[in-house]
């Protein structure tokens, strides 16, 4: 280094390179979160047993659930009507989020098998479209800040006009 404090060639690479290491690694984890934050499951042919009438089991692996169909895990398999059923999202049990499917007072599926498929919301889930568009812009913004910050420092120092010469 000289005495003006500017940076020697050989140690503005060592200062890209563990920035740039250090930056693929972070945004290679905020990747892998914002797309669990943004995808939608499936839940298909999840066996359980339906609660006694008037009573409820519930699903701790998903906040919510769209486009349900249950089925008779016995018999022939068929769909079970909407009536013998209720679905409810997001709902708190035991202090986390869950669904609740109730059992309908006259349904003869009670304490029954059943498979219940569905588009599942996980318990990450971006409801909001709007945040779920900020989260992936999260990402792009700091992979240009880890682009800038790695190339500021070389071009100023002017490392590229020495490879040149």
């Amino acid at each position: 280094m000289s005495k003006k404090g500017e940076m020697s060639g050989v140690g503005m690479i060592v200062l890209v390179a563990i920035t740039l290491i250090v930056g693929v690694i972070f945004f290679q984890a905020i990747s892998q979160e914002v797309g669990k934050t943004n995808t939608l499951g499936a839940l298909v042919n999840d066996t359980n047993t339906l609660a006694a009438a008037n009573a409820s089991i519930y699903l701790t692996d998903y906040r919510a659930l769209s486009d349900v169909v249950i089925t008779n895990v016995t018999g022939d398999g068929e769909t079970l009507n909407a009536d013998n059923y209720t679905v409810t999202n997001n709902v708190v049990y035991n202090g986390n989020l869950a669904v609740q499917i109730e059992t309908a007072s006259l349904s003869e599926f009670a304490s029954k098998s059943v498979n219940i498929s569905a588009v599942a919301q996980g318990l990450t889930y971006i409801p909001n479209s709007g945040a779920r568009a900020l989260a992936g812009l999260i990402g792009i913004f700091f992979a240009l800040a880890v682009a800038i910050v790695a190339l500021s420092p070389t071009l100023r120092s002017g490392v590229l006009d020495m490879m040149s010469k």
